[in-house]
């Protein structure tokens, strides 16, 4: 299988990266850092050092641009005040979820095993378990982990894995819930399937509960934010929520043995659709942009945690659009029947020099932006679209969603949010 070639990224991007680690990986409580993220999109569109550290300048001190808002700044890495177990293979599964405070053991212990392993063997024995968790902290553990992997930062990823360990969120899986099945090559398409889900009458209802069972003393005190209570929600089997996602969440995926090509277009064909038909709801865009993180991952996996993870991606997405309303969902299924029409009379493509230059424009053009979103949105469809493995009619979705979420707002002010640009 033919995966992303390997981004063609500065010699210097690895100091940048490292220095990442003088920031804790969350801040004000629960807010994931992006810091890291944004440097690789800015080494991508040719930034010089000088717009990195500005990047570096702005989001660290992450002024308020409301006066009304107070200011929020990245934190120095936590210290442990206590002493706690150590994390080794014999314990490590039974730590995650460690209420946040072992990440700087687990980095620890990723460290240690990334210079013993490497990087790949690393992925390949500790991913499969963690991807089942990776909804937690709203994607951001699973993006900065396949993103660390994209351009072989070490200390990017063992963040990554800490992250995804103490984050770590399942939904509907797991020994409390029985009967349930990630993938199947049997199951309805996955576009049907999204309809299906989609279409449901109980969808309004659910999202309504979850609303209501997140604002209960048992989510407030996990103090994760008011979309990961809700989204915690789901992993309730004494709630509505976490049945309905194993009654009706099952990704179609081929035999093991089979290509995966087909199907990870059409994911990532949801996720473009999805993102645009919402006007680039905010906890969508970060299901695009983890998606690309799980991608990145997926060669370093046996065949069948490379479906797992897919499948695990997918039915956080669904949870995702359902606790944030189903902003125009019909939109959505409606642009992906008529991408599926298109499919069909599309081919493969080959960029050509101006479209090459087209999206290294649209990329540059958001490297402004004090909204790290809004590049590192562009930067994933242009690596998608780059990717070429695809047929043209998603190289179409692609273009249509990079210009919507980087058209500016009309006064053309950086302070501006760029997503909503109506």
């Amino acid at each position: 299988m033919t995966f992303y070639s390997a981004p063609n990224y500065s010699k210097h991007l690895h100091d940048w990266l490292k220095r990442g680690r003088e920031w804790h990986i969350e801040y004000d409580d629960y807010l994931s850092n992006h810091l890291t993220h944004n440097w690789i999109v800015l080494d991508a569109a040719g930034a010089d050092d000088e717009k990195i550290q500005w990047w570096q300048e702005v989001y660290t001190s992450n002024h308020s641009l409301s006066p009304a808002e107070p200011q929020k700044m990245l934190a120095a890495p936590r210290s442990i005040l206590i002493d706690y177990t150590k994390i080794t293979d014999a314990n490590w599964l039974n730590n995650l979820q460690s209420i946040r405070i072992a990440f700087g053991l687990y980095r620890d212990f990723f460290d240690k095993k990334i210079a013993d392993m490497g990087l790949s063997a690393c992925l390949k024995r500790y991913y499969p378990a963690l991807s089942e968790g990776m909804a937690g902290a709203a994607f951001h553990p699973v993006i900065h982990t396949g993103w660390a992997v994209d351009v072989d930062s070490e200390d990017m990823a063992s963040e990554g894995l800490a992250y995804m360990a103490t984050a770590f969120q399942p939904l509907a899986t797991g020994p409390n819930h029985s009967k349930y099945q990630l993938w199947s090559f049997d199951a309805p398409s996955i576009i049907e399937a999204f309809k299906q889900i989609f279409t449901n009458n109980g969808i309004a209802e659910l999202a309504k509960k979850a609303h209501l069972l997140s604002k209960t003393e048992d989510y407030t005190d996990l103090n994760k934010g008011g979309f990961q209570q809700r989204l915690i929600t789901f992993n309730n089997p004494e709630h509505p929520m976490a049945q309905f996602l194993n009654d009706n969440v099952v990704l179609k995926l081929p035999a093991i043995g089979s290509d995966l090509m087909s199907s990870i277009e059409t994911l990532t064909v949801i996720a473009a659709t999805a993102l645009y038909s919402s006007d680039n709801e905010f906890f969508i865009v970060h299901g695009l942009t983890s998606l690309h993180g799980v991608l990145c991952v997926l060669p370093h996996l046996g065949e069948a945690a490379q479906r797992d993870a897919l499948a695990y991606w997918f039915r956080a997405l669904v949870a995702t659009i359902i606790v944030q309303g189903s902003p125009s969902v019909e939109k959505t299924v409606s642009l992906l029947e008529k991408w599926l029409v298109d499919k069909e009379k599309a081919g493969e493509y080959q960029l050509t020099d101006e479209q090459k230059a087209w999206w290294m424009k649209t990329l540059q053009s958001t490297t402004d932006s004090y909204d790290e979103h809004v590049p590192k949105t562009v930067y994933v469809l242009k690596r998608w679209a780059e990717w070429q493995a695809f047929s043209s009619a998603a190289h179409d979705i692609y273009v249509k969603v990079a210009r919507n979420i980087a058209m500016p707002n009309a006064s053309g002010r950086l302070e501006d949010n760029l997503w909503f640009n109506r």
